[in-house]
């Protein structure tokens, strides 16, 4: 385990908490206070943290929290579903070389803790990391200049994956055309697939079709595919005294660089301004990057990767208090989007994100 001084760690300042998602859903996946008495039970264990006070930051498919120890803050996150060890020691490996072999400010991982739950008899994984001083914007606040230092971030980004060697035991997911699709992927819905109807799963396999021949036609050199974030939502993006920074790399992981683009522009899509925002991001980082010309008409096709991937999300998470009583409206709209998509080669989104 990677462990670092507590006086390395967060920020030395007040505490700010973002209050967490509101349920009556009492069951223990979602139960607010049940998770919260997890969080402190793991943070006890530790004696450099005796004193410390959890609260909640914020409640998603993960449960995750502010640790205020003394005058500094860092966030724990514990995972709700299944998660190896050696996944979540690859990603510290990963975050603390981003650290300290660049200038990226991405969240340095402290600590890797368990607590045994009593309530099921599972072990809950966590991961105690540097709090990262920012916020976020949301999507109709990014402006063309937040969009091109985005991109001038995963440039950086990208460009030390290239140069990185990770150690033979290195375990990251795959966000290739297997990873984002097949069965054992990161977004597998496993049974939960039965949520979609046949004309749902016929369009899909339509759209993975195309991707997997636009990706075979980027193909897996170093110069193409490498670790990435995999997750990059405006929730996930900080902006501080000019500077961007990246949180949640729960889904980092060995994928095409170009599709590191599409999550946020996926999110930007229904937004009048979307054009000059992504042509922005595109500038940011070709700027730091530059990328083959024929790669910027692939560029909506692997945005349509990303809505099928958030269409298998939700399949996985019909119960998250967020999607509950939402999902098969969603989906379907989604369908609807991706059969536009599949008739023009452009994705025009009106669907909500969550």
């Amino acid at each position: 385990m990677l462990t670092i001084s507590p006086a390395t760690c967060g920020r030395h300042m007040g505490l700010s908490v973002t209050p967490p998602t509101t349920t009556n859903d009492k069951t223990p996946n979602h139960d607010e206070a049940y998770w919260l008495r997890l969080a402190q039970a793991a943070i006890a264990q530790e004696p450099a943290y005796a004193d410390a006070n959890v609260t909640w930051m914020a409640h998603t498919h993960n449960a995750v929290f502010n640790v205020q120890n003394g005058p500094y803050l860092a966030v724990l996150t514990l995972y709700k579903h299944n998660v190896s060890v050696s996944r979540l020691q690859s990603e510290a490996r990963w975050l603390q070389a981003i650290s300290e072999q660049t200038e990226l400010v991405v969240g340095r991982p402290i600590k890797l803790l368990s607590v045994h739950d009593t309530q099921t008899g599972n072990i809950i994984r966590g991961v105690l990391k540097a709090y990262v001083e920012g916020a976020p914007k949301a999507p109709l606040d990014l402006s063309i200049d937040d969009m091109a230092r985005i991109g001038s971030f995963l440039a950086q980004l990208h460009h030390f994956s290239e140069q990185y060697e990770p150690p033979a035991d290195f375990d990251r997911p795959r966000l290739d055309y297997d990873g984002l699709f097949g069965k054992g992927g990161t977004y597998d819905p496993g049974e939960a697939i039965a949520v979609f109807t046949a004309h749902q799963l016929s369009i899909i396999e339509q759209t993975t079709e195309r991707i997997h021949k636009a990706m075979n036609e980027i193909g897996q050199d170093q110069a193409d595919f490498g670790l990435v974030h995999g997750d990059m939502l405006s929730k996930n993006i900080l902006f501080h005294e000019g500077d961007v920074r990246a949180i949640d790399w729960e889904f980092s992981g060995w994928g095409y660089y170009l599709y590191d683009m599409t999550p946020l522009l996926w999110q930007l899509k229904s937004q009048a301004n979307y054009d000059d925002l992504a042509a922005a991001l595109w500038s940011g980082y070709t700027s730091k990057r530059p990328l083959p010309a024929h790669y910027g008409p692939l560029l909506d096709t692997f945005i349509a990767a990303r809505q099928v991937a958030s269409m298998r999300w939700l399949a996985s998470n019909l119960d998250h208090p967020m999607v509950k009583g939402h999902a098969q409206a969603l989906i379907q709209q989604r369908t609807q989007e991706l059969q536009e998509f599949l008739k023009t080669g452009k994705l025009r989104r009106q669907s909500i994100t969550l």
